[in-house]
């Protein structure tokens, strides 16, 4: 024991204050401020130490994460074995200790917002590869705010899991930080406020709404573009915020960089911090989100059905979802005729879900090549000339497979739409991204917010989701 820890123990004789003490320089400032200080309670009697935490998350964290370091802390501070056990406020209510003079922002308790779907939790989001650097950094943001990334900026398409990660945070904001104030808001919520705001002459009180909160949520920035006066506003909101040292979140359909219509200022502001990407969830990633549905809905199926409905070229979680409630619903119909989930008639019903999954007219092989070449960042030109270039050619293979996968066009016809004389040259592209397929190869590319790898297999589902689109 050093020659300080004897001097604080010989002066401080209140065992839970000693422990803290050693659990401090265990643990850090940071953390044990943020887990282990008020409202958390602690009370030592006979050898047993009492530490209620305000809320089960944080007791549960506080077991997974703590206990060696706390058990250590005790047993130096104290010299024999302690009994550590965990309660929550909700379980045992407790008097809160005496009130400290704090800011509005840190003591207020946080708002109760409605638009939270109560399904969006970060424990709820399924991660796989696609997505996973996003979910830390929402974690992140949520456990230990401002330290890390902010602003944190998550794009993607639409439906691939951005607001349930944003709301997420903000629920396990609240649970971690319950003295803390946040708010979630959309581009098209704040504009419109803002607006109001104008109108009735209550821009101030719209200014503290937004800027005295430890942590603002901001979800489809990407509504800003071509709103000067909204961009002003919100510029001014941010900035505001960064100077408090306060957090902010925010997500977009597309990297900041690519948002059209956007000033310099706030562009930059948004690429300041952390800029996380979330893609369509691949193969395995799919199949795990199917499984959290169907037990959510209460629907035992094999592991083969689940997969023929993972396999559906659907662009977004939110399409996946959509499968997986016609699936369902054909189960249950199939249930009530007593065949069962794997009779002939479900079977049908699975292939017509996937017949609805075609295209109902062919894509043609222009908007092929222009989805192919906006896909991989590059130009039509590009893969219809004569490059070598190993992208280049890889789209060009890839937009070849796809021509003759979705259309009925001829061999000859595909070399044609490509400039290309020798019908040869399509048959040994389509053969080539079959054996990528069967090899799962990887392709990599440099798109506009950065490189990019994929495997081809999973490039072509992508691609194949998009043509679907209207």
């Amino acid at each position: 024991m050093s020659v300080l820890m004897l001097e604080e123990t010989a002066i401080d004789s209140n065992p839970c204050r000693i422990i803290q003490k050693y659990l401090q320089t265990r643990v850090g400032d940071l953390r044990f401020e943020q887990w282990f200080a008020a409202p958390t309670h602690w009370q030592f009697t006979d050898s047993t130490l009492t530490i209620r935490a305000v809320n089960a998350f944080s007791a549960k964290w506080i077991r997974d994460k703590f206990m060696d370091e706390l058990r250590g802390a005790a047993e130096e501070a104290l010299g024999f074995p302690v009994t550590i056990l965990l309660e929550t406020a909700e379980s045992s209510p407790v008097r809160p200790p005496p009130a400290q003079a704090a800011s509005p922002a840190v003591t207020a308790p946080a708002p109760v917002n409605s638009s939270l779907n109560d399904a969006y939790t970060l424990d709820e989001f399924v991660v796989g590869p696609t997505n996973q650097l996003a979910y830390k950094c929402a974690c992140t943001v949520a456990e230990e705010p401002r330290r890390h990334y902010s602003p944190l900026f998550i794009h993607g398409d639409c439906g691939l899991g951005k607001t349930h990660l944003l709301q997420g945070i903000c629920r396990r904001f609240q649970a971690l930080h319950p003295r803390k104030k946040w708010l979630y808001i959309t581009g098209e919520q704040f504009t419109n406020d803002y607006l109001e705001s104008i109108r009735l002459h209550r821009t101030e009180a719209f200014r503290r709404r937004m800027r005295q909160v430890d942590l603002l949520v901001v979800d489809d920035v990407h509504f800003f573009m071509n709103k000067k006066h909204t961009q002003e506003e919100f510029l001014h909101t941010f900035n505001a915020m960064d100077a408090a040292g306060r957090q902010v979140v925010l997500s977009s359909d597309c990297a900041p960089r690519s948002i059209s219509a956007l000033t310099d200022a706030l562009s930059t502001r948004f690429s300041s911090g952390m800029v996380a990407r979330v893609d369509s969830p691949d193969l395995p990633t799919r199949l795990d989100i199917l499984r959290r549905l169907a037990a959510r809905r209460d629907w035992q199926t094999d592991d083969a059905t689940l997969m023929r409905l993972a396999q559906q070229p659907v662009a977004s979680v939110r399409e996946l979802q959509g499968l997986l409630v016609q699936a369902v619903a054909v189960a249950r119909l199939c249930r009530a005729q007593g065949t069962g989930n794997s009779g002939p008639d479900m079977q049908s019903a699975l292939s017509g879900i996937r017949d609805h999954m075609n295209f109902s007219s062919p894509p043609g092989a222009d908007r092929i090549i222009k989805t192919c070449a906006d896909y991989f960042s590059i130009t039509v030109e590009l893969i219809t000339g004569s490059s070598k270039h190993r992208i280049v050619s890889t789209s060009r293979s890839i937009a070849m497979y796809l021509v003759r996968l979705h259309s009925h066009m001829s061999y000859p016809d595909i070399a044609r739409a490509f400039g290309r004389r020798n019908h040869s040259t399509v048959i040994g592209a389509c053969n080539r991204i079959d054996e990528h397929i069967a090899q799962s190869h990887v392709v990599s590319w440099t798109a506009s917010d950065g490189p990019r790898h994929q495997a081809i297999a999973e490039a072509l589902h992508t691609i194949t989701a998009r043509l679907r689109r209207p």
